[in-house]
């Protein structure tokens, strides 16, 4: 899939890529592996979020028998 991003700071293009050359990758590169981090990050996230929410669920039922 072909991504374009426009209206992007000529100074955040150039620190994207020096950032990625000093990595050895393309820029292209650097910005997939970094948005699939952050995806899996959110994900992370909310699967946290939702045992917490069931843990807490479980927690409010367990008192409420008493």
């Amino acid at each position: 899939m072909d991504m374009f991003l426009q209206n992007i700071d000529l100074i955040v293009v150039k620190k994207l890529g020096g950032i990625a050359k000093g990595k050895n990758i393309s820029s292209q590169e650097f910005l997939k592996v970094g948005l699939k981090r952050r995806e899996v990050q959110r994900e992370l996230k909310d699967c946290d979020k939702g045992r917490k929410e069931k843990s807490l669920n479980g927690f409010t039922k367990l008192f409420a028998r008493k």
